[in-house]
């Protein structure tokens, strides 16, 4: 896996955390996402786990041939994802005045890394994926779940002659 992708992925996993701390405050009372949003923590939600599953996909040996376009479209998902964060820390959820908690920076900076992490893993093509190496392991790997079938020794004569 590359830079980009295991930050995406450690991005989805800080996101997860940071719904269920406290985003908003209005006093005496603090707000979770999941509390204080009805629709957008769900978003945001999804997007975690986009990231994460994204990088399970590049980090399976059984799925190596699906690493790029993984990453690739979990870029959509995560500029949705850092613009729905951005918008709830400038327009919060609840609309009272509210002060903003550890959560919502956590939610944003989650939702940065997963931003930079899609979009530089899916534009790396790095040495790790191209190199003779990965090559020959992947060709081997291919023969062995190919199946081989054999032609008869002889050819069969079904004139009867």
């Amino acid at each position: 896996m590359s830079w980009g992708e295991w930050l995406a992925a450690v991005g989805g996993v800080v996101m997860l955390v940071a719904l269920f701390l406290p985003w908003y405050s209005t006093g005496s009372a603090d707000m979770t996402a999941w509390q204080a949003m009805t629709v957008d923590d769900v978003i945001l939600a999804l997007t975690a786990i986009l990231a994460i599953a994204g990088a399970f996909v590049v980090g399976s040996t059984r799925l190596s041939s699906m690493s790029v376009a993984a990453t690739s479209l979990a870029i959509m998902p995560a500029v949705v994802g850092l613009l729905v964060t951005v918008y709830r820390l400038v327009s919060p959820a609840p609309p009272v005045e509210v002060s903003l908690q550890i959560g919502a920076w956590l939610g944003l900076a989650a939702a940065l890394s997963i931003a930079v992490g899609a979009w530089a893993g899916a534009a790396d093509d790095g040495p790790t994926r191209r190199s003779p190496a990965a090559e020959r392991r992947a060709a081997e790997e291919a023969m062995a779940r190919a199946e081989v079938l054999t032609l008869p020794e002889e050819p069969v004569n079904r004139a009867g002659s």
